[in-house]
């Protein structure tokens, strides 16, 4: 074993930029993914703003940098926008383009961002998929060294020094390992509805054109909809298929998402809906005709398939001193609350995705996390004992910066 190793359970976005950020500075690194390497789970869009390009450069070299932006969708050829709030009637309350301190983003097609992000790792031979998390287990080397002990479900186990939590909302780590802050709540009082597909010259020409020049979110008093369009640009200008709008429809994709309190669901269980489509209709049947159009985008081409229920989470804002809080609790249990178990991204700060944030902050999560690991492994190299007061206090750096800076979103976000 070399003499600084991190683990991180999860290869999404997150984990997999952070990852890179370790490769790229020598430090050994291993991710572990539960899905095969194949899996599709990462099919809806993200919008990335200033803060995911704050990880983006800390953790990525140029030419992976370029690859990312490269598959930026645009539209009306400005690439950073923002959404345009609109009434049930489809009239525009605020453009939110036109305020300077609204957070601007940009689309890309979450699956694209994966595959790039896994690709230096998956090169570096650093990856494993289909390896669920089962538990970890702080233990001590002959040297009387702490190392953290990982075990997966299918019996393997790997160590290392630092285990980062990458894997999201459920996150295995805080779940089954009980190191959580057990700030991670379910909200019970929505639904959310989700659907995707692929867009064709005939689909784009019947959605409003609004759309083209950035997302539209509706509030009414209780539900909420959101509808995105990706659209990439054409390589070649004015090429068959983008002569009115000089976009990549082959590579384009719509995305929306529609919250409804779930008293208006039969029971409040939504596995008694028969049929999801014609349940998101019936909830917008008096909205502007234009909200039916988007809700029934794709359906003549079979599209629909993908509509489904997703489960709605948010976190609650944990002390700085959580850990010292869990070892108080539980002081037989040295797994507990142990500083060399990190958490990012929903694995701490689940928020709603009202405002687009989660992703962008887990992704800014990765620079102040590398900038940590970094100065830990700095320190095995030289040939300095890691003593458990660094390891503390690294994690608390961390936290402190974290904390302080994605809970703010979380409650803008609509969250606890």
């Amino acid at each position: 074993m070399s003499p600084f190793k991190v683990i991180i359970v999860g290869g999404g976005l997150a984990g997999s930029l952070l990852a890179n950020g370790l490769l790229n500075n020598g430090v050994e690194v291993a991710v572990y993914e539960r899905d095969a390497a194949d899996s599709k789970r990462e099919g809806y869009q993200i919008r990335l703003g200033d803060a995911a390009d704050v990880g983006f450069k800390a953790c990525l070299k140029d030419d992976v940098r370029a690859a990312i932006l490269a598959k930026f969708g645009q539209s009306s050829g400005a690439g950073n926008t923002a959404p345009t709030i609109c009434n049930s009637r489809f009239e525009t309350v605020l453009d939110l383009t036109q305020l300077p301190s609204y957070t601007k983003s940009s689309a890309i097609n979450r699956v694209a961002l994966r595959n790039i992000l896994l690709e230096p790792i998956k090169t570096a031979g650093c990856v494993k998929f289909q390896k669920r998390l089962d538990m970890y287990n702080i233990v001590s080397d002959e040297q009387g060294n702490e190392h953290v002990q990982v075990r997966f479900s299918d019996g393997s186990t790997d160590t290392c020094d630092i285990l980062v939590a990458a894997d999201g909302s459920g996150s295995n780590v805080s779940e089954i390992s009980t190191a959580r802050v057990e700030n991670i709540v379910e909200v019970d009082s929505h639904v959310m509805f989700l659907n995707k597909g692929d867009l064709t010259e005939g689909l784009i020409t019947k959605l409003p054109s609004r759309l083209r020049t950035g997302p539209v979110l509706t509030f009414t008093k209780d539900m909420t909809f959101f509808f995105a369009l990706y659209l990439p640009v054409a390589q070649e200008q004015g090429s068959k298929g983008s002569s009115e709008c000089a976009y990549d429809l082959n590579r384009g994709s719509f995305y929306w998402g529609l919250t409804v309190r779930r008293t208006r669901i039969p029971e409040g269980d939504p596995s008694k809906i028969p049929d999801l489509l014609k349940f998101c209709l019936e909830q917008i049947k008096n909205w502007a005709p234009e909200y039916r159009a988007m809700v029934t985008a794709g359906s003549e081409t079979g599209q629909t398939e993908n509509l489904i229920v997703a489960p709605l989470r948010a976190s609650k804002k944990p002390s700085k001193k959580w850990r010292d809080d869990v070892r108080k609790r539980q002081a037989a249990d040295i797994n507990k609350g142990h500083p060399r178990v990190w958490l990012i991204g929903d694995a701490i700060h689940a928020m709603q995705p009202t405002r687009g944030m989660g992703g962008n902050q887990a992704m800014q999560d990765c620079a102040d996390v590398l900038q940590e690991l970094l100065r830990l492994n700095e320190t095995a190299r030289s040939g300095i004992p890691i003593l458990p007061q660094d390891i503390a206090s690294a994690a608390a750096r961390y936290e402190d910066k974290m904390i302080h800076r994605a809970f703010t979103w979380v409650k803008k976000s609509g969250g606890t």
